[in-house]
């Protein structure tokens, strides 16, 4: 029995910690700006910090360490190929229009007016519902960790308690408090994955050499695998590519809004963008190692597998990871979607010079623990991770990533043009899901995107356009870093 709680109190002691932090840095915050975007004077390595908590959630970990297991090779290329923190470093220099903004929301409405602003927040605020339900499932199998099958009641409640944790601080704190709750959680997660690693490797008798050679022996872990896998090419590279622009999304680009400028932001992505790499590489290994420990496994008995081979105390550390890395992904996307309520639903609606500062601080909270609530819901009536996660890809991807990505690289529409792709790209991905992923098995997000974003360009060019549309001249301070790189290449040169 001792075994058992060992896991569980650790578990309840780190809940305790998180609340603590919550709450100390909950005290300061009084306005909206404070509650999404704190005061912009973060640090370079709190904001590196936050963001890769929110990046890595928990069923990151659960997945990869699995996938790795029974897919093998193309997995592992998958997951290495499909960083997406670099491509936020890209736009991040490209924003400097917007770097007063709260939300993406309020950046799509500042080009395209108050319609698309609308749509891309309702359609972000469905898809943040069922991401939240997907962190709370995950949080249920880190806690069932600790407890095994000995008592669901407890499990059941332990799941509710941590879910009210993160949605008390995020409601009561804002952006301030889920920041520095997120790099507690970084921490703890960043030192446990390697420990995990470690163990790993210990409970294998291989010697390293004898690892790799088993490896090249299996099927899976051979090139001539990837090429010739049950998934198609095309299928295999329109998921990388769903993956890399799914990361243009809310919470990162409120973390470059964070930022005290593009400069910072730049460098939070690209610091983030190499530690995000790290971390990936220790979590292939954690399914490397378990695979040559024990490849005849099947996926739904990988993670017991770990559990059982490694003592109590470890099997806290790991539960309190998974929670760290749930808890940081679902904090964050619980404040976005207070934002995007409070600043520019009903902003969209009833106009910005009529909503009182203090009703939408006091609204924001409200959201945030309505929808924390409807999320911990649906996360027990509905806990199919694979549904809830296609319908997070097909609730942003094809809609809001298009005119988003025009806009930073300087597309100034209309209204109706940014309604046009968007009404293109729910239209091709209901037709997509309908009847060609049954049949072929890809995923059509991607194509769904290019589908919006070729509408906007017709419809622009096609259709005739208010003055003041089409396409803008960079920003003075986006020329000026331009001037200092190539001062710098000639420098080199000479």
């Amino acid at each position: 029995m001792i075994s058992l709680n060992v896991p569980l109190l650790m578990v309840v002691a780190f809940l305790l910690l998180t609340l603590a932090v919550g709450l100390y840095y909950s005290r300061k915050t009084t306005t909206l700006r404070e509650y999404a975007v704190g005061n912009k004077q973060f640090a370079t390595a709190t904001l590196v910090a936050t963001t890769l908590a929110t990046c890595w959630g928990g069923g990151g970990l659960v997945r990869t360490v699995e996938q790795v297991h029974h897919l093998g090779l193309f997995y592992i290329i998958f997951c290495l190929v499909s960083q997406d923190l670099w491509i936020i470093s890209i736009l991040a220099v490209r924003m400097g229009p917007f770097m007063q903004h709260l939300s993406m929301p309020e950046t799509i409405g500042s080009v395209y007016g108050k319609y698309p602003r609308l749509i891309t927040a309702l359609a972000c605020i469905a898809a943040y519902i069922a991401g939240l339900a997907v962190q709370i499932t995950v949080i249920s199998k880190a806690i069932s960790f600790c407890l095994g099958s000995v008592d669901a009641e407890l499990e059941y409640y332990t799941t509710i308690l941590a879910t009210l944790i993160l949605i008390f601080y995020s409601t009561f704190g804002g952006i301030r408090a889920v920041t520095f709750t997120d790099v507690l959680q970084f921490i703890t997660f960043s030192i446990i994955i390697p420990l995990l690693a470690v163990w790993m490797f210990h409970k294998i008798s291989n010697s390293v050499a004898e690892s790799i050679s088993f490896l090249q022996t299996q099927e899976k872990f051979q090139f001539s695998s990837v090429c010739h896998s049950h998934i198609k090419l095309t299928g295999i590279v329109l998921l990388i590519l769903t993956n890399l622009v799914s990361g243009i999304e809310p919470t990162r680009i409120q973390r470059v809004y964070m930022s005290s400028g593009i400069i910072q932001a730049k460098k939070v992505f690209l610091y983030a963008g190499l530690f995000s790499l790290l971390i990936m590489i220790l979590i292939l290994l954690i399914g490397l190692f378990v695979f040559v420990g024990a490849p005849e496994l099947s996926v739904k008995e990988i993670w017991p597998y770990i559990m059982k081979n490694i003592s109590p105390f470890a099997q806290g550390l790991i539960s309190i990871s998974l929670l760290a890395m749930t808890m940081s992904t679902a904090d964050s996307k619980l404040n976005a979607c207070a934002v995007m309520v409070s600043h520019d639903i009903l902003e969209s609606i009833r106009g910005i010079r009529i909503i009182s500062k203090a009703y939408q601080f006091m609204l924001a909270r409200l959201t945030s623990l309505v929808i924390g609530l409807c999320a911990m819901v649906l996360a027990f009536y509905r806990n199919d991770l694979l549904d809830l996660l296609k319908l997070t890809f097909a609730f942003t991807v094809p809609i809001i990533t298009a005119p988003f990505v025009l806009a930073i690289f300087g597309f100034r529409g209309s209204g109706r043009t940014a309604l046009i792709g968007m009404a293109t790209g729910i239209v091709t991905i209901i037709a997509w899901d309908q009847w060609i992923e049954p049949k072929t098995g890809i995923d059509g997000s991607f194509v769904c995107m290019l589908a919006n974003g070729l509408a906007m360009l017709a419809a622009h060019y096609v259709l005739p356009q208010p003055p003041g549309t089409g396409w803008v001249e960079p920003d003075d301070e986006l020329k000026q870093i331009r001037q200092a790189n190539i001062r710098k290449k000639e420098c080199l040169a000479g």
